[in-house]
């Protein structure tokens, strides 16, 4: 005998009133039928070896003077005081 089909908010209602590792095994099943991959291989962090130097210009960083110059500067040509 088969069994009558079910609409697909009928489908949502009882699997959201599975517990939610209930839902998470269903979930999975369901992607395994078809054939989708369950969890993407996760990217390799790149070294800091390979980062060092990413942003060098081969100049001295500024110090606290002059970056407070440089703020000054904009502040007068933003609001000119």
């Amino acid at each position: 005998m088969a069994s009558p089909a079910l609409d697909r908010e009928s489908i949502l209602q009882a699997v959201r009133a599975l517990p939610a590792d209930e839902q998470w095994l269903l979930a999975q099943e369901i992607l395994l039928q078809i054939g989708a991959p369950l969890v993407e291989e996760p990217q390799s962090a790149p070294d800091s070896q390979g980062l060092a130097g990413l942003l060098a210009t081969g100049q001295t960083p500024p110090n606290d003077d002059d970056v407070e110059q440089w703020l000054s500067e904009h502040r007068m040509e933003k609001y000119g005081h």
